[in-house]
């Protein structure tokens, strides 16, 4: 008799939580309004880092069949800039701080922290009055 190799139950529900928040985000991909939970983008962006790197990983087994980490990245660039600005809405900034990113050495570790503050009630959440 073969022993089928499982997940525990709370590991599990956690694989499936990043599948469904990296789904989500790509049914978001084009929806720049509302927010985005801490849990939900960390969990996105972690799939997309292990998806990354596996691309990566295929580009140099298979020695030049080609980009795909370059494709998945093209590909991913707005669901990528929608969850972020999903992200500073969450934390009651403008989608417009997302350009900190690209002042010089300090700006994508300022942009980290506050993707990594926590939520609270917002301007830009949905269904917040104008």
């Amino acid at each position: 008799m073969s022993q089928q190799h499982q997940l525990p139950d709370h590991l599990a529900l956690k694989v499936t939580a990043m599948f469904i928040c990296y789904l989500q985000a790509w049914q978001r991909a084009f929806d720049f309004t509302g927010s985005t939970t801490r849990q939900a983008f960390w969990l996105f962006m972690l799939l997309h880092l292990l998806i990354t790197l596996a691309l990566i990983w295929l580009d140099i087994v298979l020695q030049g069949v080609g980009q795909l980490d370059v494709l998945y990245d093209v590909a991913s660039i707005i669901p990528m800039i929608a969850i972020i600005i999903r992200r500073l809405h969450d934390i009651g900034r403008s989608g417009w701080w997302g350009w900190l990113f690209f002042i010089p050495a300090v700006g994508p570790f300022i942009l980290v922290y506050f993707l990594s503050r926590p939520g609270g009630i917002s301007v830009y959440a949905e269904g917040a009055a104008s």
